[in-house]
């Protein structure tokens, strides 16, 4: 079973300094999406297994932007990507806004902790192009700012579902910012904690759609009780951290079972690799289909859609209860 006493830093019921009576006032104020096809397409694909392997892109499709940016962001819609994953973290007057790090050095041209400077300070930054600053190098500095979260929901128009990877953000803050956008059917909560913890830092989280992250060590010995611990929460969604190939089939019935979509990230040094997809993407992405996959997690969004669109691979569908 997955041991949990707390939510994790990086999950969604990390608690900030921060709270909904010292929320600044937005400068604009969000509005809803218009209703549109795409748009009630995703909603319905996010609510369980439409049939669709959804793809994922990691931080937004950044290859020929910068990572968790509005540009990011606006590539996916442009390519027709399901879902974008963003990061989040908090300001020190308490805005949200998407940083992986926790320190800014890596993808602008500032340095100092997110935790530690005012939206103004984060704004004064600008983004570096793709990752920014690598083992291989440093990347050029662009015209980019920090996003907000509640411009980063905006961007999407309610054409590309969004994950929140909140790092260090109140929950009822996150979810104000989601509903005032009104993208609450857009939007995929996720955490990695017991069920209980989890209820006891998130009590809106049977009114989301919501994903449990767990790991394969701490539920080998046996998967299909951990997955069944979850069952209070009616997770839409279960993400699972694979070490070994041959473990992902041993859940594949159990989440078909629950009508929950099957995650598995597909990032370079996993066990199924991007890099090695680049290559033979039969070998990585065709297996995790054939195992009962239908959502990846990729940092080449682009090339896995054209994948899956050439192969005419599908997965299991079903309708949620």
């Amino acid at each position: 079973m997955i041991s949990a006493t707390k939510v994790r830093a990086g999950a969604l019921g990390v608690l900030a300094a921060c709270s909904l009576a010292t929320l600044p006032h937005l400068a604009q104020p969000i509005q809803a999406a218009a209703p549109s096809a795409r748009s009630a397409e995703l909603a319905r694909r996010l609510a369980g297994p439409d049939g669709h392997v959804m793809v994922v892109a990691h931080r937004g499709c950044w290859k020929a932007t910068s990572e968790n940016s509005l540009d990011a962001i606006a590539q996916c819609r442009a390519m027709g990507i399901d879902m974008v994953e963003l990061d989040v973290r908090t300001s020190r007057d308490g805005v949200p806004v998407l940083m992986h790090d926790a320190d800014v050095a890596r993808t602008t041209d500032g340095t100092g902790r997110v935790a530690d400077m005012t939206l103004e300070d984060l704004r004064a930054l600008h983004l570096r192009e793709g990752m920014g600053r690598t083992r291989g190098g440093t990347s050029a500095v662009t015209e980019r700012r920090i996003p907000t979260l509640a411009e980063a929901l905006a961007a999407t128009g309610g054409e590309v579902l969004v994950n929140l990877d909140a790092k260090a953000v109140d929950p009822a803050v996150l979810l104000r910012i989601v509903d005032e956008a009104g993208m609450r059917g857009h939007v995929l909560f996720k955490a990695e904690a017991s069920a209980s913890a989890i209820t006891a830092r998130v009590p809106f989280v049977r009114d989301v759609h919501f994903q449990p992250i767990l790991r394969e060590p701490g539920m080998a010995d046996d998967p299909v009780a951990a997955v069944a611990s979850y069952d209070a929460l009616a997770s839409v969604s279960f993400e699972i951290d694979v070490k070994t190939q041959g473990f992902l089939p041993r859940l594949t019935g159990a989440l078909r079972a629950r009508c929950a979509r099957y995650w598995v990230n597909s990032l370079a040094g996993r066990i199924y690799d991007d890099r090695a997809a680049l290559e033979d993407p039969d070998a990585v992405w065709g297996r995790l289909v054939a195992y009962g996959v239908d959502a990846i997690q990729t940092d080449h969004p682009g090339i896995l859609k054209d994948y899956l669109s050439r192969s005419g691979l599908r997965s299991f569908a079903c309708t949620p209860s």
